[in-house]
């Protein structure tokens, strides 16, 4: 009975408030059309213009480093909706509106701080996914960006119940799951779960935002669940908010990086990444530096120290440098400009020719022609191919190669899965993992890659992962430097992830079609 008080209590407060701005007409329609096959740039970025206030922070966003690096002032909504994507469009004009729904309400209760966290969350979610070769990141993202959703909505519909929970946790004689429960009569998990399934979100993202109903998700899914619950316990942890004791900096890391199959090292770049991302949205937004910023203090848990002083460093060196420009980075020289801005170019170009050719209803081998060479003519990376899965799943073999010399690759890439130096390619395709090696001469690599693979193709840094279409894997595209001293930057690492996403939706796209 005490929690059905409290739905009628929250949704009454909703009702008073008329239609919530992150689920209004505008998003909704946002929401159909990137969701349509039939849609095209030109028609997402029209119904973003229906709200002047949402075209606006849409367009800041996009001249934000994260999205615009070199190309040019991006003046019309059109062409930020190819830059960025349909899918990242829907999303982060939710998370624009989430914030604009909220931010200004009960300043006292912080939920700005549930606000900076849910986006947070979001982003390193999402980062990890792309990295763990998810099927679909954009949900990912969504199941992040939700997963806080009722303590959100507790703080901004019950502020005088939430305010005394706090107090309560403050005390540290109570759990925060136990001061929930006698509070509202449930779990901040089921608010955020009855609100999201009237609200129409998918049954399998509803499910991923509390433990027990995860229990019943599998594949993709489940692992959409992992990441929101790991980040969001992360987070937890990096604010200083989880008063417990039953969370491990250490512990959390090592089960994100076994959900993700990447090092622990390499999970940093993606919070660091996430933590860069809210620092541009929240320079749009005015938020507060110290809403962002985590607080430094010693604990007995060092890794978390050591974290949330490299975050909080950061985000403070960031402010100064706005507010400082003696201490702004010098530019980059005239000749990397150019170069930076080529790249870009090329993106949007060979974005559009995919965009044209599903469209046209063009053959999967045109598709992948052009998405192959989109990986080596819109950054550094030097050679990329698509080797596709024959024979039952037998064999693997080249059938595109773009970028220098390619005979290496085509000569390697004829392998049989009982060959013995093939375990390692087939492997990442049954378990539809992504291998990104930056550096060959890192120790260990060598000894752990096989000697036939970096005799022949003998690469500096390299990036491979299936490509999976319709939940079937049906080959694997893999690219590399080959230049002595090079390396994999991150950048080149999301541009190939970029191509590799959009190769699997315009095939899924063509299929359907047919």
């Amino acid at each position: 009975m005490k929690y059905q008080e409290t739905l009628n209590a929250i949704y009454a407060r909703l009702d008073r408030l008329g239609d919530l701005p992150v689920f209004s007409a505008t998003v909704n329609r946002i929401r159909q059309v990137s969701s349509s096959r039939q849609s095209d740039a030109m028609a997402l970025a029209m119904a973003v213009m229906k709200d002047a206030n949402l075209s606006a922070k849409l367009l800041k966003i996009a001249n934000t480093h994260t999205y615009n690096r070199g190309q040019g002032k991006i003046s019309a909504v059109s062409r930020a909706v190819v830059l960025i994507g349909f899918e990242r469009i829907h999303n982060l004009c939710m998370t624009l509106k989430l914030i604009e729904s909220f931010r200004d309400e009960q300043p006292d209760t912080g939920i700005e701080q549930l606000l900076i966290s849910a986006f947070l969350n979001a982003s390193i979610a999402r980062e990890m996914a792309a990295v763990a070769g998810a099927v679909d990141i954009e949900e990912t993202y969504i199941c992040g960006l939700l997963y806080g959703l009722g303590e959100i909505i507790v703080a901004f519909t019950l502020p005088d119940t939430y305010r005394d929970m706090l107090r309560q946790r403050a005390l540290k004689r109570e759990g925060w799951p136990r001061i929930q429960l006698q509070a509202l009569g449930g779990h901040f998990s089921d608010i955020g779960q009855d609100l999201a399934q009237s609200w129409g979100f998918p049954k399998t993202v509803v499910q991923a935002m509390d433990p027990l109903s995860a229990d019943q998700l599998h594949g993709k899914d489940k692992l959409n669940h992992r990441l929101a619950a790991g980040c969001h316990d992360l987070l937890e942890l990096i604010y200083r908010r989880d008063t417990s004791g039953d969370l491990d900096y250490t512990e959390l890391m090592l089960d994100l990086a076994s959900a993700t199959r990447q090092p622990v090292d390499s999970l940093d770049q993606h919070v660091s990444e996430a933590f860069r991302q809210v620092c541009d949205l929240a320079d749009e937004y005015g938020l507060r530096n110290s809403t962002i910023s985590p607080r430094v203090e010693a604990s007995e848990d060092a890794p978390l120290d050591e974290a949330t002083r490299k975050l909080a460093y950061y985000v403070h060196s960031r402010e100064a440098r706005r507010r400082d420009p003696d201490v702004v980075p010098a530019p980059l020289e005239s000749a990397q400009l150019d170069e930076k801005a080529h790249w870009m170019e090329q993106q949007l170009i060979y974005l559009q020719r995919l965009n044209e050719l599903i469209s046209e209803q063009a053959g999967a081998t045109s598709l992948l022609e052009v998405a192959v060479d989109a990986i080596v003519k819109s950054c550094a990376l030097e050679r990329s191919a698509f080797c596709m899965l024959g024979s039952e799943g037998k064999e693997l073999r080249a059938k595109l190669v773009s970028g220098l010399d390619g005979r290496p690759l085509r000569h390697f890439f004829q392998l049989r899965r009982d060959d013995e130096w093939a375990t390692l390619f087939f492997r990442l395709m049954d378990k539809r993992m992504t291998l990104l090696v930056p550096d060959t001469d890192e120790p260990g690599w060598r000894d752990r890659l096989p000697a036939e693979f970096m005799q022949q193709v003998d690469p500096r840094g390299f990036i491979m992962a299936p490509l999976v279409v319709n939940d079937r894997v049906i080959g694997l595209i893999y690219a590399d430097k080959v230049t002595p001293g090079s390396i994999v930057e991150d950048q080149e690492f999301r541009v190939f992830n970029q191509f590799l996403v959009q190769a699997r939706l315009g095939l899924e796209v063509l299929r359907h079609r047919r």
